[in-house]
């Protein structure tokens, strides 16, 4: 009796350290992390300074790291750019004292300007830094305007340049992390992650390629009242889903998120099992005992090509 209640318990205790449950998060889909983007074509006056700028990005192209300023890439004759000796190659640093850490900011700088006026330019040539005097002229222009840029996934709002180049929200959806943290229209983002943001484009960008669903977030945000605070907000998660189950040798259980696929085992052996379900699109696989075992699928028609000699 002893020996048969000292069986049971050892098998107890086999079967609880032998458990398996496992989830995983949600993936959010491919169009979840796409920036959507509202512009303007309308002819319009602007500022005219004839450069046009890069983002001074890293080598990887994966790298969240921005180095300062923008990259000139091309500067138009007799432009008030060229005039002041801006040269391709270049990296403009500073617009009259001004950061501009990539180009959408610079153009956001330059769209405020509403009559010809004389700026400082703080730029970089090799390892040289100067400042110059540049004279703006204003033109008449149809190029497009980005009005504001919507984030559908990790923030879930809309987001646009404000005077300064600083990204502000225009709207914020019910479950986005931004609007529980007590966010709202008008409010300006500061700082990303103890940064500079980058303009609204920019600071999008470097939430879409570093920060993951349920990822902490810290901000230092600019109030429409003019009060400036801190916050930690966490990222839109989808949530998690059950991909493992299991007690051995009882049964198991698993499935594949994002992949039609699945599978389900009773009573596990250790070179089979007493039966075996396993799921994989249209096609399923049967098995018991790994003596008899059936498949059921649905028939689909593959396409292909004919041999040159029987193309008509």
């Amino acid at each position: 009796m002893k020996s048969t209640s000292t069986f049971f318990a050892t098998m107890a205790l086999a079967a609880c350290t032998s458990c398996a449950f496992h989830s995983e998060p949600l993936p959010l889909p491919a169009t979840f992390y796409a920036m959507e983007t509202a512009v303007d074509d309308s002819t319009r006056q602007e500022a005219f300074l004839g450069l046009e700028v890069e983002l001074n990005a890293s080598d990887d192209m994966f790298s969240l790291d921005v180095p300062p300023g923008v990259r000139v890439i091309e500067v138009e004759p007799s432009s008030p750019a060229e005039v002041a000796g801006l040269a391709v190659g270049d990296i403009l640093l500073k617009f009259d004292g001004r950061a501009t850490d990539d180009p959408q900011r610079l153009t956001k700088l330059l769209e405020g300007i509403t009559e010809a006026a004389d700026v400082e330019l703080e730029f970089q040539r090799g390892s040289k830094v100067m400042a110059v005097a540049a004279k703006l002229t204003m033109r008449s222009t149809s190029a497009t305007r980005y009005l504001y840029h919507v984030d559908r996934g990790l923030l879930r709002g809309a987001f646009r340049d404000n005077a300064e180049g600083f990204p502000e929200v225009v709207a914020l959806d019910v479950e986005s992390p931004l609007h529980e943290a007590g966010l709202g229209e008008g409010d300006v983002i500061l700082q990303f992650q103890g940064e500079d943001p980058g303009s609204a484009g920019e600071f999008l960008r470097r939430v879409r390629l570093g920060v993951r669903p349920g990822d902490a977030m810290a901000m230092l945000v600019l109030a429409a009242n003019g009060k400036k605070r801190s916050i930690e907000v966490d990222a839109w998660s989808p949530g998690s889903v059950m991909t493992e189950a299991g007690i051995w040798p009882l049964f198991n259980w698993r499935r594949e998120i994002g992949e039609d696929r699945g599978e389900f085992a009773i009573g596990t052996l250790l070179i089979t099992d007493l039966f075996r379900y396993r799921r994989d699109g249209n096609e399923s696989y049967y098995s018991i005992l790994s003596l008899i075992t059936w498949e059921t699928g649905e028939l689909i028609l593959e396409e292909t090509a004919m041999p040159p000699e029987l193309n008509p």
